[in-house]
């Protein structure tokens, strides 16, 4: 059983393609998924699935839930499946578009890192570099294995692949996520803790619907 989420206008053999249904979508006018789902309400049986890949959809989950769905795929997957994601690489599009003197590329590359933002969904959450996938990989029980830089026209990508390497229990997906989300505070200040929480409360909440029980 392999997944290909979010598959937009790109279908995989041998993959069951799963996206939005075509009322979701702003621009694509046709749909190739396979089932029509939300990713935030989609779940699996344990150690289900032999592989799951996302191409540039990872970005548009909020920080908190994107720590939740790494949890959650862990508990659907077998052990030594994989997971593939490819995201923008935001080191590498903000080296190559951005200058003290301006740059022509400067808009493609504000929309490469921050969404093409046409549809509510069309937003991205988070900047991805090598190191930040690396640790979200090895926080929730996955071992990195490839990592594949890309250039399209002036947008910068990047794309790993990794295996689960070991199964998390509920509370060791919680613990992990509280230690991984410490990384964005501040300080240890009270109004940074009370953050901290918000975090924990928002991850918790999508963990409820989408981790294998």
């Amino acid at each position: 059983m392999k997944i290909h989420l979010g598959c937009g206008q790109k279908y995989l053999e041998g993959y069951t393609n799963i996206d939005y249904p075509p009322d979701e979508h702003t621009v694509q006018n046709t749909s190739v998924a396979d089932e029509y789902h939300n990713l935030y309400e989609l779940t699996y049986k344990s150690n289900y699935i032999d592989e799951i890949r996302l191409h540039h959809v990872f970005e548009h989950f909020e920080r908190s839930c994107a720590c939740a769905f790494m949890a959650s795929w862990n508990s659907w997957l077998k052990i030594n499946g994989k997971l593939r994601i490819e995201v923008p690489d935001f080191e590498t599009t903000f080296k190559n578009n951005f200058s003290l003197f301006g740059n022509k590329n400067e808009g493609v590359g504000l929309r490469h890192i921050f969404g093409s933002q046409e549809a509510k969904w069309a937003v991205h959450y988070e900047g991805y570099s090598e190191k930040r996938l690396k640790k979200i990989y090895e926080s929730f029980g996955f071992k990195l294995n490839s990592v594949n830089k890309t250039k399209y026209k002036d947008t910068y990508n990047i794309e790993v692949e990794g295996e689960k390497i070991e199964t998390l229990s509920l509370q060791s997906a919680k613990d992990r996520a509280a230690n991984y989300l410490k990384d964005y505070l501040v300080d240890d200040s009270e109004s940074e803790i009370k953050m901290h929480g918000v975090w924990i409360s928002n991850f918790e909440q999508q963990l409820s619907k989408s981790f294998a029980r």
